[in-house]
């Protein structure tokens, strides 16, 4: 290029009555002179200006490329957790059923019905990434009625859920349910023991105030049926889903003593439907 631009003073300078020394005021006046001082610095600026332009462009092509694999990971992610979540589900509802058929047959139906309800609202509209916060929690409601439905008569439930109007804020599904799922796994075995579990929640603007107690006894080992274990599968599922979807918009406190477990949950609503994953970082 610069040997091209030198050859080009020349053949400019035929053009007129001076040589290309006089012309554009070169001294010494040698070919050399034109190559070091004006060709080969126009040559070195010109290529740094169209290398600094096309690394830019990689470079914010890169940005684009990275982002996208970043979101697509985490679409995939959420949606593998949230697979996850329906069998985990469904064995728990089942064995509670299974308990039920031998104990109370006419129950055991009566929670076949709830149970259907309860699955026909998980496979036909929480298919969204968020759902009406008062949606989840009509579900949350049925899905302790089922629960309550194999309880004895030493067990009390203090249930108080606010009464939402149309103009409901929107939340993930089920990531307030596996507290709830695990509230009623840790109540004791021992038909003799106490049994008890409060559900508080309320929302105060965009807060959602999740307060869940519940009876434990952690020195019984629960046992299922021969060959299915648990493994709290529900609990980090929840946690990675909600650290997912409300990373700097929620916190989680969960309390462990020899008789009670504790969870306060807050969590920062939103009254529109946003696109998926907009509000997700890494």
């Amino acid at each position: 290029m610069a040997v091209l631009i030198s050859a080009n003073y020349f053949f400019a300078a035929s053009f007129s009555d001076h040589s290309a020394y006089a012309l554009f005021k070169i001294n010494p006046a040698t070919p050399v002179t034109i190559f070091k001082k004006s060709a080969l610095p126009s040559s070195i600026s010109a290529m740094t200006l169209g290398m600094s332009i096309k690394l830019a462009k990689n470079w914010i092509a890169s940005q684009k490329r990275q982002q996208l694999l970043e979101k697509e990971k985490l679409e995939t992610e959420l949606k593998f957790l949230k697979s996850q979540f329906n069998p985990h589900f469904l064995f728990n509802t089942i064995n509670s059923i299974f308990v039920l058929i031998h104990k109370n047959p006419e129950m055991a139906s009566e929670s076949l019905v709830k149970f259907s309800s309860l699955l026909r609202y998980q496979l036909y509209e929480c298919n969204s990434t968020y759902i009406p916060l008062k949606n989840e929690l009509a579900y949350i409601e049925s899905f302790i009625e089922l629960e309550n439905l194999r309880q004895n008569d030493n067990f009390d439930l203090e249930l108080k859920l606010p009464k939402l109007l149309e103009d409901t804020p929107i939340i993930a599904p089920f990531v307030l349910i596996p507290f709830i799922e695990n509230a009623f796994k840790h109540l004791s075995e021992d038909a003799a023991q106490k049994k008890w579990i409060a559900l508080h929640v309320s929302v105060e603007k965009e807060q959602l105030y999740f307060e869940l107690s519940n009876s434990a006894n952690f020195e019984i080992q629960h046992h299922m049926p021969e060959g299915i274990s648990y493994s709290g599968l529900g609990l980090k599922n929840v946690k990675r889903r909600l650290h997912l979807v409300y990373k700097d918009a929620h916190s989680v406190i969960i309390k462990k003593s020899k008789d009670t477990y504790t969870v306060k949950l807050q969590l920062t609503l939103a009254k529109e439907v946003m696109e998926p994953l907009k509000k997700i970082s890494v």
